[in-house]
């Protein structure tokens, strides 16, 4: 099974010249690559027909937009230390995720700016190689039980433009995602600003209307996060706020696959509903990814780690996520739809794509890292090699 490496595991391959063959996610057939140290040389088809899905699949790495924390490291920290944000790093890259976005929570303005600042410095330094951008979920989400998730109440409030600025500026700019809930007062007013400095806004802890999705999709919204998660557990039959994203199509929508956060059943309607190319798959890792099962302090709650899922004691409410981006991945993979290869473009290709980058996803000639070969028996999904990351 694909877990998270333990210290001292590397991993990454750096041979002189080799060769690898295998599917790759979104092409016809089996390939092989040329290898020298972490670029593609060359590349050939030498099995057109080839359609299994059992066996190795080479792919650039996966991409996760919503990692909270690992291993006991939790990215919204006061007190967080650059050191701390690359050992992050490396431990969610050693998962085989070769692309991330740390995630920075609901939180004291003070808290996030400092969380903030010390993350855009550990990108700017080169520590945090995996980062992709920062994704900034709250503070501006709803504060009603249900739609909070277990985002702390005392620190949500209302967004505004001159908020989001300095936080912004915290960031040094490297604020890539925003969550928010739309139905805020001030909330438009963000949602244009950020879209239109080419930030990700997304739709999450929400308990928002029809009428007020619409209106955040007018103004620059694009995605939803965790759908499924992070509303009401009773909402109207007919008009509800997880309708109303999936009937937008403009909204390319996330979906936490680890078995806990969402059944089957429920996943397969959103993934249907949203197509191949909208679905996107995210982690939600929480801190105590990585950590032995027990309980543990979080957000200020009495939580449970066991058996890959992550929730508070005595209530059943979910605390994130504990399983990585590849078991998730291996999770959909045994369900009945909608199979390997489009597990994992889900966690490639649609992505990157949605951060503006889809050539990241893409394997030719000339290409210098990441790659992930992974191999797939029908039930696991295991990480060969992780090459250039």
């Amino acid at each position: 099974m694909v877990g998270i490496d333990r210290p001292g595991v590397d991993g990454v391959s750096r041979v002189a010249s080799a060769s690898v063959t295998g599917r790759i996610p979104g092409r016809a057939g089996l390939w092989e690559l040329d290898l020298e140290e972490d670029t593609v040389r060359g590349m050939r088809c030498v099995d057109p027909a080839a359609a299994e899905t059992r066996g190795r699949w080479i792919t650039p790495g996966l991409f996760d937009l919503q990692v909270n924390g690992i291993g006991g490291i939790n990215l919204t920290d006061r007190s967080l230390t650059m050191a701390q944000a690359s050992r992050a790093d490396e431990m969610v890259r050693a998962s085989g995720t070769s692309r991330w976005c740390p995630t920075v929570i609901t939180s004291s303005f003070e808290t996030a700016r400092a969380a903030l600042e010390t993350l855009a410095g550990a990108m700017t330094a080169g520590r945090m190689p995996g980062a992709h951008a920062i994704h900034l979920e709250g503070p501006w989400l709803s504060d009603a039980d249900g739609p909070r998730g277990i985002h702390r109440r005392e620190y949500i409030r209302d967004p505004s433009v001159e908020e989001w600025d300095a936080l912004q500026q915290a960031a040094g700019g490297r604020i890539g995602i925003l969550t928010l809930a739309p139905e805020r007062r001030g909330a438009a007013e963000v949602i244009r600003r950020a879209a239109g400095a080419g930030v990700v806004v997304s739709i999450g802890h929400t308990a928002a209307t029809v009428d007020e999705i619409g209106a955040a999709v007018r103004a620059g919204a694009r995605m939803s996060t965790h759908l499924f998660n992070g509303c009401a557990p009773l909402m109207g039959r007919h008009t509800n706020v997880i309708y109303s994203q999936l009937a937008e199509d403009a909204l390319c929508a996330c979906f936490i696959a680890d078995g806990h956060h969402v059944p089957f059943p429920a996943l397969r309607i959103g993934l249907r509903a949203k197509g191949p190319r909208r679905s996107i798959l995210v982690s939600d890792l929480a801190s105590l990814a990585g950590l032995a099962d027990g309980e543990y302090e979080m957000e200020g709650n009495r939580v449970v780690l066991q058996d890959g899922g992550l929730r508070v004691k005595d209530s059943g409410l979910l605390s994130a996520a504990a399983r990585t981006l590849a078991e998730d991945v291996q999770w959909l993979s045994r369900q009945p739809e909608p199979g390997l290869e489009q597990a994992l473009l889900m966690a490639t290709l649609n992505p990157a794509a949605l951060m503006g980058n889809p050539f990241w996803a893409d394997l030719s000639p000339g290409r210098r890292g990441p790659l992930a070969v992974f191999s797939w028996d029908g039930f696991q999904l295991r990480l060969e090699r992780r090459i250039g990351f």
